[in-house]
């Protein structure tokens, strides 16, 4: 007589039989995957949140720098051009946290766009003013500048080539996790030419 094999399929899978040898290899084998993949999933996820939070502050830097470039280009007469430019910059950088930013530099751009001579940010003597960030009032010291000096008295926007402005801000990103290391230093400038004055600021 032939078993019926609905007994058959009963009697393999009656209450308390032990799992098949293979079920329980396969699930070990699931389980050692898992943790081999585990920390590549880690490290991708802290990945995007640290990177995505360091282009954050990179695109508000820059645009700090435009912000205080389209401001001191319609300010070139203006003795106070300078302090309007460290308000505009401070206000972009409300966003980042209170540590972050550093300095905030105001120059004359030589062709290249840096300040001086050189082709870099190493120095800020002649026609240039720095202004040191402070966390607690999250604003620039525009009480305390350093530098070399840039009056608005100086600036030539009479006779062509006009004076060309640059504002430079460099700033201090930390990173939270620590993988990807702990500080990165991010820095960003714009050139802007002051827009012209009315010809009875230029006469005699």
């Amino acid at each position: 007589m032939t078993p019926d094999p609905a007994l058959r399929w009963r009697r393999r899978t009656r209450p308390g039989s032990r799992t098949p040898r293979r079920a329980r290899g396969e699930r070990g084998a699931v389980i050692v995957e898992f943790a081999l993949v585990l920390p590549l999933l880690v490290s991708l996820t802290f990945g995007i949140v640290e990177f995505s939070s360091a282009y954050h502050a990179s695109s508000t830097i820059a645009d700090a720098t435009r912000a205080g470039g389209r401001v001191g280009s319609a300010l070139a007469t203006e003795s106070t051009y300078a302090s309007r430019i460290a308000d505009a910059v401070a206000a972009t950088l409300q966003t980042l946290p209170a540590d972050e930013p550093q300095e905030l530099w105001i120059y004359r751009a030589n062709a290249q766009g840096y300040p001086g001579s050189g082709t870099g940010f190493t120095t800020c003597a002649a026609n240039c003013i720095r202004y040191q960030w402070n966390p607690s009032t999250r604003t620039f010291d525009t009480s305390s500048p350093s530098g070399g000096g840039w009056a608005a008295s100086t600036h030539q926007v009479c006779t062509q080539p006009f004076d060309e402005l640059g504002v430079y801000v460099r700033a201090r990103h930390a990173f939270v996790t620590r993988l990807f290391g702990t500080i990165v230093t991010l820095r960003d400038h714009s050139v802007f030419r002051f827009e012209p004055v009315p010809s009875s600021v230029c006469s005699p």
